[in-house]
């Protein structure tokens, strides 16, 4: 590893992966009637809002039609470069955090069991939301999509046979400005009491916790 390796990757890896330390809820969150369950994860450097997709049509979410055979759609924002890269490349980190770059959305159909794919994840947090929040939640989404003159969303690429697709978005990535910015400002936008000067994964998952419910947490404290 160079010197420029062995200055910035630890910076790089504690943006990147900065975790909450916080405890599963113990307290179950009732069914509340016509409230939607989301869900928000976090996996290695990857932050993303999950939905049901039976919850979901073409009106709510715009590309739903390419999505709706899969039980549940995680969706995220970040770097165009670096969330396409395979792996990680701090070279790609050290530019997506330090110059503004074009904002990617990545959306990924999910195929296996709400439980078998919450495994793979490190953290995972349930919120319960109204009718008129999940909407609002849904058209902020909408509207991070870059679209032609034909106001159709601009695919970039597709991975995992498909399942995989990302978008270019509105929006620029950079330190003050990150994936967990994107979720934060996608709630306060629903109308949901949550800072919006989230930079970091630990800031977000940390006000997540205020007003949901832990579902797992790796970084659990004893």
């Amino acid at each position: 590893m160079n010197t420029y390796n062995l200055i910035i990757f630890p910076f790089i890896y504690f943006f990147l992966n900065t975790s909450p330390n916080f405890s599963v809820s113990q307290n179950k969150i009732q069914d509340q009637g016509d409230f939607h369950k989301i869900y928000f994860i976090k996996q290695n450097w990857h932050t993303a809002i999950v939905i049901n997709t039976q919850e979901l049509n073409s009106d709510l979410f715009s590309e739903y039609d390419l999505f709706s055979e899969y039980s549940l759609i995680d969706i995220g924002w970040g770097d165009e470069e670096f969330y396409q890269y395979p792996g990680f490349d701090s070279g790609l980190a050290f530019n997506a955090l330090f110059f503004a770059t074009p904002g990617v959305l990545r959306v990924e159909g999910i195929s296996i069991s709400k439980d078998e794919y919450f495994n793979l994840s490190e953290i995972v947090i349930e919120l319960n939301v109204s009718e008129v929040q999940f909407n609002k939640l849904c058209n902020f989404i909408n509207k991070t999509f870059y679209t032609n003159d034909k106001g159709e969303a601009i695919i970039l690429s597709r991975k995992t046979e498909g399942k995989i697709v990302f978008y270019k978005a509105y929006g620029s990535y950079h330190l003050l400005n990150t994936c967990n910015t994107w979720l934060a400002k996608g709630l306060r936008k629903s109308g949901i009491d949550i800072e919006d000067d989230i930079l970091l994964t630990e800031q977000l998952f940390n006000e997540l916790a205020k007003i949901g419910f832990v579902i797992k947490s790796n970084y659990s404290a004893d």
